[in-house]
């Protein structure tokens, strides 16, 4: 971490002047707070001013409707009808539950996005609430205010204020000024709305709710008085976003433990609690969604790593690889891994563990003989494995690669001699080397052929080791492509910045086909996020500060048939299709037609 650098000490003035200066400034910062105020309450999601600073969770969705047609256009025929599914039971609970629909009382003049933030409960534990949904999904859902921006107030007024005039006061007096009515709908969950202007409304099922909402707008601690917010909404580029998001990261991570069945040990959530706070936007491209997100720290204590050195390993990785993890400096990944406070924790490894079943394997120590030579950019890479001879069963293969820049080639030369001889002496396996495309490679190759390994260098000082038949072959230089000449990897990843701190490549379509490959995860070939209907994904890190990082991910879809109309909430529900199996219940409100 840089020290900060000390102020500069400027002369004293006269104090005439000085407390001319005083009141000047003070003008000019008054009127700077202000305008940056404002400036804030435009680049936060809509009705910013109205939500509560603690707030767990802000998703703001946009109202243009040719806009979900277009993401609705994605997917095979049994997606695009789960989709629909989600749309339609998202807009009947939030909506017609109260005898509301979107595009007769709200779309005709709300404004380009509506804004749902779900707070923390403060109300006592109760047992009269609903047992009909998951508890973490409950207790979301009974915890959300919506923010409606008015952009029409006279039509606001003929369809929203009809429905008002006819709904009954919730209390007797007004809460701060803002009358509060409770809309009648075909549950007893009550719906209850107030009007802060003629530029905002407010729906909540829960009362204490919209007055903490209002609190918010009449000068209380809102989204707006939470700066690291602003200035990360800033740091978006997409200009025609379908949804934009806030999460406190540790807070709703607890929220959600909290409240599952059984709750989440407190150890398991370490990874959430080092990123104070996300937001991103989503928007829908030509090919797929992409999504650009910033993270950031609390001031004082950990920071990132500013350097941004990852890009060569796109160059070095074959154009086959299926999964692929790249990083501008081992040593830093793996810190962070190791201590458990990264987004990188979420692997389904243990340091520790990966550390001593190392050193038992081979004697050697992570620590003292690995992580002093691997201070460079790397890459860990799944490939698919090279077919076999025709007349011969095919074998499960690894298809394994680990490339290191060294930053010491020195000591990792030392290194890989130790591993020959314990190869050799403890395992039994034959070492030799051969030349592949010119490349001097040195390969482990265990008894009866069962199992080989291989490792050489790279121009540049690029170490690589391989696990599997026949992926050496793949790596060395020959005249095939590279991962940066795929062309999914490239729609992926081709719209993020250069240079980076690392990609995360998956490409769902061609491991859904793969075959023979040890490695492989158990991945849904079905659904939503199956490779049914992706084809694959690209995330890409930039550290912006020693205390941001962005993250732009895209997803490349499959594309469907044309939609058709959203059915309405008089319908009856259509029969599910064999294929259209049940998906989790989200999606957003201002989709409905």
């Amino acid at each position: 971490m840089v020290p900060n650098k000390p102020l500069l000490k400027k002369p004293p003035l006269p104090l005439v002047v000085a407390a001319a200066l005083l009141f000047l400034g003070g003008g000019i910062l008054s009127f700077w707070v202000a305008a940056r105020r404002g400036q804030l309450a435009r680049t936060l999601p809509a009705g910013a001013n109205a939500i509560p600073a603690d707030a767990l969770m802000v998703v703001a969705l946009s109202s243009d409707e040719a806009q979900w047609r277009r993401l609705r256009q994605f997917g095979t025929e049994a997606t695009q009808a789960q989709f629909d599914q989600l749309l339609v039971q998202w807009r009947d609970r939030l909506l017609a539950e109260q005898n509301l629909t979107f595009a007769r009382d709200i779309q005709p003049w709300v404004g380009p996005e509506i804004t749902l933030a779900v707070l923390p409960d403060t109300s006592p534990a109760t047992d009269d609430l609903p047992p009909s949904l998951p508890a973490p999904e409950l207790a979301l859902r009974s915890n959300v205010v919506m923010v409606l921006p008015i952009a029409d107030a006279s039509r606001a007024q003929s369809d929203l204020g009809e429905r008002l005039g006819q709904a009954e006061q919730a209390e007797d007096a007004p809460y701060r000024g803002v009358t509060l009515q409770q809309l009648e709908g075909q549950t007893e969950t009550p719906l209850y709305a107030a009007v802060l202007s003629a530029e905002t409304a407010l729906l909540s099922p829960q009362l204490p709710l919209l007055k903490r909402a209002i609190d918010a707008y009449r000068g209380g601690e809102s989204l707006v008085n939470r700066p690291e917010v602003g200035k990360a909404f800033e740091q978006l580029t997409e200009t025609r976003a379908l949804a934009r998001f806030y999460v406190d990261v540790p807070a709703l991570a607890e929220t959600v433990a909290a409240n599952a069945d059984p709750p989440i040990a407190p150890s398991r959530l370490r990874a959430f609690q080092t990123p104070r706070g996300l937001v991103g936007a989503v928007a829908v491209k030509n090919r797929g969604v992409a999504l650009q997100g910033v993270s950031w720290l609390e001031p004082g204590g950990q920071t990132f790593a500013t350097g941004n050195q990852a890009d060569q390993m796109p160059q070095r990785l074959p154009t086959g690889t299926l999964l692929a993890v790249s990083g501008g400096d081992f040593q830093q990944f793996w810190e962070d891994f190791q201590a458990g406070e990264q987004f990188s924790a979420l692997l389904p490894l243990q340091a520790d563990e990966v550390a001593l079943g190392l050193q038992s394997a081979t004697g050697l120590s992570l620590e003292e003989n690995l992580l002093p030579w691997m201070a460079g950019e790397f890459a860990v890479g799944v490939l698919s494995p090279p077919a076999g001879p025709s007349d011969a069963p095919p074998l499960p293969n690894p298809a394994l690669v680990l490339m290191v820049k060294a930053s010491d080639r020195e000591a990792a030369t030392a290194t890989f001699e130790q591993l020959d001889a314990v190869m050799t002496s403890r395992y039994r396996f034959a070492v030799d080397t051969v030349d592949m495309g010119g490349v001097p490679v040195t390969r482990w190759t265990a008894p009866f052929d069962s199992l080989v390994m291989a490792y050489g260098w790279l121009e540049g000082d690029v170490a690589f080791f391989t696990v599997g038949q026949g992926i050496a072959d793949l790596v060395a230089p020959s005249p095939g492509r590279r991962l940066a000449e795929n062309t999914l990897f490239q729609a992926t990843t081709g719209e993020a910045p250069r240079p980076n701190n690392g990609h995360f490549f998956a490409n769902l379509e061609a491991l859904g086909e793969a075959e023979n490959n040890l490695l492989l995860p158990p991945l849904p070939q079905e659904g939503l996020l199956g490779s049914e209907a992706i084809e694959a994904i690209g995330v890409t890190a930039t550290v912006l500060s020693d205390r941001q990082v962005r993250y732009d991910m895209t997803a490349i879809l499959k594309r469907g048939d044309r939609p058709a109309d959203l059915p309405s909430a008089e319908a009856e529900p259509a029969e599910p299709t064999p294929e259209a199996t049940p998906a989790p219940e989200a999606a957003p409100p201002a989709a409905s037609e």
